[in-house]
C-alpha cells in the first residue's frame, strides 16, 4: 500500500557485451529506462567513474557483432514476418524462452528470407485479396443500405446539363449542410441509412456549371464520396450481385492459396513465431542503444530498478558479461533534482482502484499513494448512496463475469457490489423491497431509509462520512507537504494544519448558529478566524519560521491582493465541501423515493405480471441509470473534494523494458 522503492542504476561495461546485457535487462521486465538524463549535473555529481568518463563522453564510434548490419537496415524484419503470420493465420505470441538461445542477426534474416522467399508471394496474394474482399464488403455495405434498389445509376450518367454525385456524411455534417442551403445550388437528398455507422447515404445533383463551387462546399463537408471498383454497375440490385460473385471468387482463390501453403504452414510456424520474438527483441535492444553513452570500447546506461528486484537484476547481468561495472544511488540520495519513476504497490482490496488514480493522474515518486484511501472511502460512499442486498449482488456477479474481459474496472464493480450488499442489510432493502414488504428480510434500522425517524441520521450520516474523509485528506497533504519540506502549504497553506482548524471551526460555528449541538458559538469562531488570518499571512510567516529574508518576496500590495482571493475560495470550498457531502445521505433517500416510486405503480395495477413487470423495469433502470450517477458522484467526490487536498499528480509511470508488440 505504497510506492515501490526504485534505485538508479547505471550499468557501464564492454561495447562487446552491450547487447547481451540490454538483451538481459529487458528480459528482465522489471527495468525502466532512464529518460531523464538531460540533467547531466546530477547524474556528473554522483557517478564519476574515473577510468571510463572520457570515453563514454568522448566518442560516438561503435562496434557491435550483434548490431544490425547495413545489409538488412533496411529490412523490414517485422513487418516481414507479420505479413507472413497473416496470410498463413498463425497466431504470434511473445515467449521469453524462446530467446534463451544464441543468434546472429544475419544469420535471422537469412532464415526469414529463405521463408519470405518461399511462402512470400502466395502469402503477399493472400493478404491483398483479403483487402480487396475487405473493400467490397464495405462498398457492399453501403450500396445495400440504398433504399431503392433499382435506381438507375447509368441514366443519371448521361445527363448533358446535370452531374450527380452518391457519398456519405455525417449526422454532425448534415446538420452543418442544412444550415448552408441558401449557399447550395444542389439538391440533396438521402438515399440510404448505413446501420451501426454514424454516416448516411446522400445523393447530390447539381447543374454542371456549379461544379467547383459544389466540390468546395462538399470538401468543407468532409464528403465522403463513394468510389465503384472497377467493372461495377448499373442500378444497387445489380452492384449487389456482380460483388457477391467477385466476393465468392475471391474467397475460392484464398481457399487454393491456403490449401498449397499447408504443408507449409505446419514446417514454417514455429520458426515464424521464433523469428517474431527474436525480431521483437531486437528492435527493443536498439531502442536501448539508441538511448546508452556509448565510447570507443564501452557504454554506459542509466535504468531504474525496484528495490525488491536489484539483486534479481545483478545476477542477470553476471551471468552474461565479466566486463561491466553497477553503480547504484537511491532516489533520496539523488536529491530533488532526479525524478524518479512511480510504480504503485497495493493490496489485492485496493489494487483494482490504480485505475480510478491513474485516470486523475499518478503520485510523484516523493508523493503518499492514495489508493488505498480511495478505495476505502469511494466504497463507503457508493454503500451509503445505493446500499441494496439484490442489486449490490446484481453488481458483484457482473464483475465476477466480466472480470477476464475488463480486468481492473471489473474488480472495482465487485467491491463496491460488496459495499452495496453490506449496507443493504444496513437499510433491510432487497431490490427496493424492504422489511414491511419482505418480513425475513434483516434491518439494522426500523422502518427503512425514508422512515421519518431514519432521514436526519442518514443525512448526519453523510456529513460523518465527509468530515472523516476530508480529515484525513487534510492529513495526506500536510504528510506531503512536510515530505517535500513545503512549511508554507503543510502548515499555513489551505489545505495545511490551519487549513484544516478553519474547516472544522467554519462546521463547528455553522452547528453553533443552527443550534444542532449546545456550543457556544465563540471559541469556533476565533479558531476560525485566526486561521484565516494566518491563511492570508501564509507566505511572511513560513519566512519567518524557518528564518528566510525578506518576509515578501512581491511587493505586499501584490501578494495580499492574491492572498485575499485565495482566503475567499477557502471560504467557498469549505461552505461546498459540506454540502457536496450532504449529497451522500440525500442519494440514499433518493434511491429508496425512486423504487418506492415503482412500487407505488406496481400497486396500482391487478395483474401480477404486470406488477412483476414494473418492478424488474424500475430494477434495470436503477441498476443502470441510478447506478452510474452514483458512481459519478462517488468520482466527484474523489476529484475534486478530497485529491485537490493532497493529491498533485506529477508522477511519471514506470514502463519498464519488455517484449510489448
Amino acid at each position: 500500500m505504497s510506492i515501490e522503492k526504485m534505485v538508479l542504476l547505471k550499468v557501464v561495461g564492454s561495447t562487446e557485451d552491450m547487447n547481451p546485457i540490454i538483451k538481459e535487462l529487458i528480459l528482465n521486465e522489471n527495468v525502466h529506462l532512464n529518460l531523464n538524463v538531460e540533467n547531466s549535473n546530477a547524474y556528473a555529481n554522483y557517478y564519476v567513474i574515473h577510468q571510463y568518463e572520457s570515453d563514454i563522453l568522448g566518442s560516438t564510434s561503435l562496434g557491435l557483432e550483434n548490431s544490425w548490419d547495413d545489409e538488412v537496415k533496411h529490412l523490414d524484419g517485422m513487418g516481414i514476418v507479420e505479413n507472413l503470420a497473416k496470410g498463413m493465420g498463425v497466431k504470434l505470441t511473445v515467449d521469453k524462452n524462446i530467446l534463451s538461445e544464441n543468434y546472429k542477426i544475419k544469420d535471422v534474416y537469412n532464415e526469414l528470407m529463405n521463408i519470405e522467399s518461399s511462402l512470400g508471394v502466395k502469402v503477399k496474394e493472400i493478404n491483398d485479396k483479403r483487402e480487396i474482399i475487405k473493400e467490397l464488403q464495405a462498398f457492399r455495405l453501403r450500396v445495400d443500405s440504398i433504399g431503392d434498389k433499382t435506381l438507375e445509376l447509368n441514366k443519371l450518367s448521361d445527363l448533358n446539363c446535370f452531374e450527380y454525385e452518391i457519398g456519405m456524411l455525417s449526422k454532425e455534417n448534415k446538420w452543418r449542410l442544412k444550415k448552408n442551403y441558401e449557399n447550395l445550388s444542389a439538391i440533396v437528398m438521402r438515399i440510404g441509412i448505413i446501420n451501426a455507422s454514424d454516416e448516411d447515404m446522400y445523393m447530390i445533383m447539381y447543374p454542371k456549371q456549379f461544379k467547383g463551387e459544389t466540390d468546395n462546399l462538399l470538401k468543407s463537408l468532409n464528403w465522403n464520396r463513394l468510389e465503384r471498383p472497377e467493372g461495377i454497375t448499373g442500378t444497387p440490385l445489380e452492384m449487389i450481385g456482380q460483388i457477391d460473385e467477385r466476393l465468392n471468387k475471391l474467397n475460392n482463390e484464398i481457399d487454393s492459396l491456403t490449401a498449397a501453403i499447408e504443408a507449409e504452414k505446419k514446417t514454417n510456424s514455429n520458426s515464424i513465431n521464433r523469428l517474431y520474438n527474436i525480431l521483437n527483441l531486437e528492435e527493443r535492444i536498439n531502442e536501448v542503444t539508441e538511448k546508452a553513452e556509448i565510447g570507443n570500447n564501452i557504454f554506459a546506461v542509466d535504468v531504474w530498478v525496484q528495490e525488491s528486484e536489484l539483486e534479481n537484476v545483478k545476477k542477470d547481468i553476471s551471468k552474461v558479461s565479466k566486463k561491466y561495472m553497477l553503480t547504484q544511488k537511491t532516489a533520496e540520495e539523488l536529491g530533488t533534482q532526479v525524478v524518479p519513476p512511480t510504480k504503485l504497490k497495493n493490496n489485492i482490496f485496493a489494487k483494482p482502484f490504480e485505475t480510478i488514480v491513474k485516470m486523475y493522474s499518478l503520485p510523484a515518486y516523493n508523493e503518499l499513494d492514495p489508493t488505498p484511501f480511495l478505495a476505502v472511502t469511494f466504497c463507503l460512499a457508493f454503500g451509503i448512496m445505493f446500499g441494496d442486498i439484490g442489486q449490490g449482488l446484481v453488481y458483484f456477479l457482473l464483475g465476477l463475469a466480466l472480470k477476464k474481459k475488463i480486468g481492473d474496472f471489473a474488480g472495482i464493480v465487485m467491491r463496491l457490489g460488496a459495499t452495496s450488499i453490506v449496507f443493504g442489510f444496513v437499510y433491510g432493502s432487497f431490490f427496493g423491497l424492504e422489511k414491511h414488504e419482505l418480513p425475513w428480510l434483516p434491518s439494522l434500522i426500523q422502518g427503512g431509509p425514508l422512515s421519518p425517524d431514519n432521514i436526519p441520521m442518514i443525512l448526519v450520516a453523510g456529513i460523518v462520512y465527509g468530515l472523516f474523509a476530508l480529515t484525513v485528506s487534510y492529513i495526506y497533504g500536510i504528510v506531503n507537504s512536510m515530505i517535500n519540506k513545503n512549511i508554507e502549504e503543510g502548515i499555513f497553506g489551505k489545505n495545511g494544519i490551519f487549513g484544516y482548524m478553519f474547516f472544522m471551526s467554519f462546521v463547528l460555528t455553522i452547528i453553533a448558529l443552527t443550534g444542532i449541538i449546545n456550543v457556544p458559538v465563540s471559541a469556533p469562531l476565533i479558531v476560525l478566524l485566526i486561521s484565516i488570518v494566518a491563511i492570508v499571512m501564509k507566505e511572511p510567516l513560513a519566512n519567518l519560521v524557518m528564518g528566510h529574508k525578506p518576509l515578501f518576496h512581491e511587493s505586499p500590495g501584490a501578494y495580499f491582493t492574491e492572498s485575499i482571493f485565495e482566503a475567499i475560495e477557502t471560504i467557498l470550498a469549505a461552505l461546498s465541501n459540506t454540502v457536496s457531502f450532504v449529497r451522500v445521505g440525500a442519494f440514499a433517500l433518493n434511491h429508496a423515493g425512486l423504487f418506492m416510486a415503482f412500487l407505488v405503480m406496481s400497486e396500482m395495477v391487478e395483474n401480477i405480471f404486470a406488477k412483476i413487470l414494473i418492478l424488474v423495469i424500475g430494477n434495470i433502470l436503477i441498476l443502470t441509470l441510478e447506478g452510474v450517477i452514483v458512481f459519478i458522484q462517488g468520482l466527484r467526490l474523489q476529484y475534486y473534494e478530497m485529491f485537490s487536498k493532497y493529491f498533485k499528480g506529477e508522477g511519471v509511470e514506470f514502463k519498464p523494458l519488455k517484449l510489448t508488440r
